[in-house]
This record gives C-alpha cells, sequence and structure tokens, in this order.
C-alpha cells in the first residue's frame, strides 16, 4: 500500500493541479477494455443537516422599538421619495409651461411679421396716392381749383421797420398806461 505522500502526489500532479489520470488506477481497467470495471458502489453519504436558526426571544417593549424604528424608516423613505416625486412633477411641469411659453412666442412673432408686412404694403399705397399729381389732378377736378399766375403773387417787404397803424385814430393803452395817465 501507498502511503499518504504518495497518493496526495498520485492524486495532484505537478503545480498543485490535480491529475486527471490519478482518478482512474490502471487495475480498474480489463486489458484491452477502455471501459472501467464495475465495482461495488458505497453508500452515499447522508446529506449535512442545516443547523438550525437560533431562535431569540423578545419582549413586548424591544418589539414596540423595533416597530417604531421600522415605521420611522418607512416614514422617512416615503418622504423623501415624495419630495423627490415632487421635484420631478415640477421640472416636467416646468418644461411642459416652457413649450407651450415658446409655441406662443412662435405664433405672435409670426402675427407680427403678417401685421408688418401689411403695414409696409400700406405705407405703399399711401405713398402712392399722395404723389403731387394726384393732389394737383384732385384739386383741378373735384375741387375747381387753378394754379397762381405771376400777376396774383404779392411779395413783402421784411427790411423796413415794422410798425402799427390802428384804423379811426383810437389809441389803445395798456392798463398800466390808463392808470397813469389818470394819476
Amino acid at each position: 500500500m501507498a502511503s499518504a505522500n504518495e497518493s496526495a502526489a498520485r492524486s495532484y500532479g505537478s503545480y498543485g493541479r490535480p491529475n486527471r489520470s490519478a482518478n482512474y488506477r490502471r487495475a480498474d481497467y480489463q486489458r484491452g477494455s477502455a471501459v472501467p470495471v464495475a465495482r461495488p458502489r458505497q453508500p452515499a453519504a447522508e446529506p449535512r443537516r442545516a443547523p438550525r436558526p437560533r431562535v431569540v426571544r423578545k419582549t413586548k417593549a424591544q418589539l414596540r422599538a423595533e416597530a417604531r424604528r421600522s415605521r420611522a424608516v418607512a416614514i422617512r423613505i416615503l418622504a423623501v421619495a415624495t419630495v423627490l416625486f415632487t421635484m420631478i412633477a415640477f421640472q416636467i411641469y416646468s418644461q411642459v409651461r416652457v413649450d407651450e411659453l415658446d409655441h406662443q412666442l412662435n405664433d405672435i412673432n409670426r402675427q407680427i411679421s403678417i401685421v408688418e408686412s401689411d403695414n409696409a404694403r400700406l405705407n405703399m399705397m399711401l405713398d402712392a396716392s399722395i404723389s403731387l399729381d394726384k393732389v394737383d389732378d384732385y384739386a383741378r377736378n373735384k375741387l375747381g381749383m387753378v394754379k397762381v399766375s405771376d400777376y396774383q403773387v404779392n411779395y413783402v417787404k421784411l427790411s423796413e421797420a415794422d410798425s402799427v397803424e390802428v384804423s379811426g385814430g383810437k389809441i389803445h393803452q395798456s392798463l398800466w398806461e390808463r392808470i397813469k395817465s389818470v394819476l
């Protein structure tokens, strides 16, 4: 029989890896056969039982304290979840509101461009209707006016001194001058 060291060396090859050929010995095979000789099987070992859980007995006060702590943790988790949900909902609402305002701004800009183009068109029509030819034509045909001739023009000389003549020989005095004359 082999010693424990020899069997260990046989089951593990070099470098500490298991030797596959060590699992099958030559004696297990019949000459010229690749099938090992049937050996009687050993009964399977009983399955190991899991160790029994250790039961800890707690008092009612300890159970109430645990319930209070678990409720407090649940309330904290619920509060954090509520705050996060509120923040996310507010973010979504603000994005939706920004989109609505962008659409309104685009509609107003479109209306402004339409009104500006109408304004330019109306200004062009107004400029065309106020041309001097049209004014001249309207004055002659509708109002019966004629152009001024040279004999109808009076020139005023502004280089002479200004004077005021009152008709009828009456002299107009200011209030101050009247008071002086009475005193």
